[in-house]
């Protein structure tokens, strides 16, 4: 099946996008989130890029390999006008092969390499048409752009160049999950001195099932407020399109004020279903978990702890089992600094 550019959207919003007047005076950019979830090649991980409008762009590749975990960053300049791509840092590369319905991205580097399609699994959401209030993003963000998020299927190869798999060649056939936002970053100063605490901010999972996809946006200490008082976005995508979710709470274990929250292992949400269901995902196994490279124009300051969790999902209603990450933050990001 192919897919259009959702509502409020065009199919030149899958590339680079040029900021409106007053952009120029913060870090500006796209920032590109495309997962790989498969358990039975024992492969887990998130390719995430951020294009600038400094004259720089990120490039990660980070995984978790048999349990593994397993990392590629670098930043490379990058012209600061927007583009249509593809773009690579020469060795790590994302191309838009048709909009809203097929991405290549590969990876040639020491510890792995891999050659990946990501193909449009069901129809693409704009975040713009969560409800009740749009796009939570908006409120966190003077200088928000736009943000849409799909369901996608991934297949290709992947080579495993190190340890005891090293020489081994894996095919890669599994669900997966993209996010493409323009946005600033960043753009207000942290403090001066950030003390040590640990605190459970964002969920964000994307829940994989055989008929059906889950993603939402949300804020812990949120959960008993009304939609209409939280920051809530999300949506549930099918053979139908993709509609927006009415509300949602969740849960991260361990959560007990300690650091021991940045290692949770299990998660377990509630979604109110655009027809008024409700039901409950729980994880049923934790494949492992890594951590977004995410800076401002500092290298050395860390910005923000987000988490992407690799899991197994279930319905507690349905016996529904599926695959996915569940996406947490934990504030403030600690250490501040890191060399």
């Amino acid at each position: 099946m192919s897919y259009q550019a959702p509502e409020g959207l065009a199919p030149e919003d899958e590339f680079r996008h040029a900021g409106r007047p007053g952009t120029e005076q913060v870090l500006f950019g796209d920032t590109l989130w495309v997962s790989v979830v498969d358990p039975a090649a024992g492969i887990h991980g998130v390719n995430h890029f951020h294009l600038s409008n400094r004259g720089y762009a990120r490039f990660e590749a980070l995984y978790v390999i048999d349990g593994v975990v397993q990392l590629y960053g670098n930043k490379v300049p990058l012209n600061v006008r927007p583009d249509r791509g593809p773009w690579s840092d020469g060795r790590m590369r994302y191309e838009v092969v048709e909009p809203f319905n097929h991405i290549r991205i590969s990876l040639d580097w020491e510890k792995f390499a891999f050659d990946l399609d990501f193909r449009g699994r069901f129809a693409p959401f704009n975040y713009d048409k969560s409800e009740p209030n749009g796009d939570p993003m908006k409120s966190f963000d003077d200088f928000y752009g736009g943000h849409y998020e799909q369901a996608m299927s991934c297949t290709g190869s992947f080579e495993i160049r190190g340890g005891p798999a090293a020489g081994q060649k894996r095919n890669i056939d599994c669900w997966s999950h993209r996010d493409h936002t323009w946005t600033s970053r960043f753009a207000v100063p942290q403090a001066w001195k950030v003390d040590e605490t640990h605190f459970a901010a964002h969920f964000w999972p994307s829940v994989q099932l055989p008929e059906r996809h889950i993603n939402v946006f949300g804020l812990y200490f949120q959960n008993e407020k009304s939609p209409k008082e939280r920051s809530i976005g999300g949506f549930v995508s099918d053979k139908h399109g993709s509609r927006p979710l009415r509300n949602a709470k969740a849960e991260i274990h361990p959560n007990d004020g300690t650091a021991s929250v940045r290692a949770a292992n299990r998660f377990r949400y509630e979604f109110v279903m655009p027809d008024g269901e409700v039901i409950h995902v729980r994880s049923t196994a934790h494949h492992g978990t890594i951590k977004l490279w995410l800076r401002a124009e500092n290298d050395l300051e860390n910005r923000m702890d987000c988490y992407e969790a690799f899991c197994d999902f279930e319905v507690e209603e349905t016996g529904e089992k599926g695959t996915g990450t569940a996406e947490y933050s934990v504030m403030p990001a600690w250490p501040q600094w890191l060399a």
